[in-house]
């Protein structure tokens, strides 16, 4: 369970909803143990722009919590693209989030001229309408988080008083009035850069006050619901003995995709770290997957079966869920004794849904990509060799720094973090 903890009278921690309002909020001056540091400022109207992709979405959802804890009144909003919708829409630190319009050629495709050219101008105007709401709401201070002509055009209009965003070029920079260096979110866990942002504004934080803050995901009673009655119908329909002897269904997550293969611990790995986890942990294995993934991850759902069906062992014990959406993928997630996989967008959303986990990296570098809570949060990289080059693509003949990392060496860790 996440911790929280006070300023003044407000109990951060349980706090769900948030209102507007016209109050004006100070930051006090220091205090020699204070969370918060900085002169007096005054803010009512928030604005956080990062709009993509979902992956930096999610690692930026900090930003929104912790501008809540300093400034509990406040209206605070978000812009983003469309697609992080499912990760902004219920998020509790946030009043509202809202998307600009995207013009996807693919929609099009099939009209003809006449009506793409209608398409075109309906499309401009959304676009003004969309700016025009952004220049509507006042805001006082906007966090561009991202920093690309686009996101630097849209703090412009916004008319706020206070824009802060990272260095980029002299010409972008003149769009703001306070700047932090680039390289700066570039050092440490990603998860927590974005909040460097915040220091013009007189917000820092200890390392202690980051242990605490994590990606948030929301998680619905719907979504929890979906999940609570998958896992129900498994234990009520399967039957999960070793020996004879009726077992507690348990299970640990196995997540065995990334988008770049390069970054992918091999599958025949991970088949065999589920056969280890099964017969001497005695706990199935639930395959994680998202859009695109899911014939990939079912061969390897099968190869396990393979290997269990040759052993005498219940082919239960390789789970291999429905199509679940990112919240639902966070709930199972934390359902989980641990989640394990590549470091991908689904280990920041296992971060995010409350789970234990261990990141497998390769050429990634896991200072950058793994919560510094390493009670709860673990990673595993070969400390020989080629390893840790930042790289998307291999120059060597093979990937050495995944394929040389054993499972043993991955199955002793995972222990470890079952054990914290």
């Amino acid at each position: 369970m996440r911790h929280g903890f006070k300023i003044g009278n407000h109990d951060f921690a349980n706090r769900r909803r948030y209102v507007g309002s016209d109050k004006k909020i100070v930051i006090f001056k220091k205090a020699s143990n204070s969370f918060w540091v900085g002169e007096s400022l005054v803010a009512n109207r928030i604005l956080i722009i990062l709009p993509r992709q979902l992956g930096d979405v999610l690692l930026g959802t900090p930003l929104a919590e912790v501008l809540r804890k300093r400034f509990p009144d406040a209206k605070i909003d978000w812009c983003a693209h469309p697609m992080a919708i499912t990760l902004l829409q219920e998020n509790p630190y946030l009043n509202q989030s809202f998307y600009y319009p995207i013009w996807s050629k693919q929609d099009v495709s099939h009209h003809s001229l006449l009506a793409k050219i209608k398409l075109w101008f309906l499309f401009i105007w959304r676009y003004f309408l969309f700016l025009r709401h952004l220049r509507q709401q006042k805001y006082q201070i906007v966090i561009d988080a991202m920093n690309n002509p686009r996101t630097a055009l849209f703090a412009v209009i916004s008319g706020a008083q206070t824009k802060v965003s990272f260095s980029v070029n002299a010409l972008r920079n003149r769009a703001f009035t306070a700047l932090i260096p680039r390289k700066s979110l570039d050092d440490g866990y990603l998860g927590h850069t974005r909040i460097k942002l915040l220091e013009p504004l007189g917000i820092v934080l200890t390392e202690q006050d980051y242990l605490n803050i994590y990606p948030v995901i929301p998680i619905n009673a719907a979504y929890q619901n979906n999940v609570n009655a998958w896992l129900e119908n498994i234990v009520a329909n399967h039957v999960f003995t070793f020996d004879g002897v009726p077992q507690e269904f348990k299970f640990i997550a196995l997540s065995a995709t990334h988008r770049r293969p390069v970054r992918r611990w091999p599958g025949q790995s991970y088949v065999a770290l589920g056969f280890k986890i099964i017969t001497e942990l005695k706990h199935a294995v639930v395959w994680l997957w998202g859009p695109g993934e899911k014939d990939m991850i079912y061969a390897l759902h099968q190869e396990l079966q393979y290997l269990l069906q040759k052993a005498g062992i219940s082919l239960n014990y390789s789970v291999f869920p429905p199509g679940f959406g990112l919240p639902e993928l966070g709930f199972v997630s934390q359902k989980a004794q641990a989640w394990v996989g590549n470091s991908s967008g689904l280990s920041h959303v296992a971060v995010a849904g409350g789970a234990k986990t261990l990141e497998i990296h390769g050429p990634s570098r896991p200072e950058n990509w793994c919560h510094p809570n390493n009670r709860k949060h673990h990673f595993l990289q070969r400390t020989e060799g080629c390893f840790g080059c930042s790289s998307n693509t291999c120059k060597l003949p093979r990937r050495e720094c995944l394929e040389d990392l054993s499972v043993d060496r991955v199955f002793q860790q995972l222990k470890l973090l079952l054990n914290e």
